[in-house]
């Protein structure tokens, strides 16, 4: 047998839910009114979509346009 000690076991960072109510362009709690990304189903609030429409921002997650 070997005298080499087996490393130990890697420690994986603790488990986290999503919350589908948060809205990535202003990076809070979905506020009012929902926008669904038609692509990928991401939600945003409506005025945080409208402001990135008029700003030329893509969703996020899949960049495409927001259609609002």
């Amino acid at each position: 047998m070997s005298d080499k000690e087996v490393p130990p076991p890697p420690v994986l960072p603790p488990p986290f839910k999503i919350n589908e109510y948060f809205c990535l362009f202003h990076k809070g709690d979905i506020q009012g009114e929902t926008y669904t990304c038609p692509a990928c189903k991401t939600k945003y609030c409506l005025e945080c979509a409208k402001k990135a429409k008029v700003e030329g921002k893509l969703c996020v997650k899949c960049k495409q346009m927001i259609l609002v």
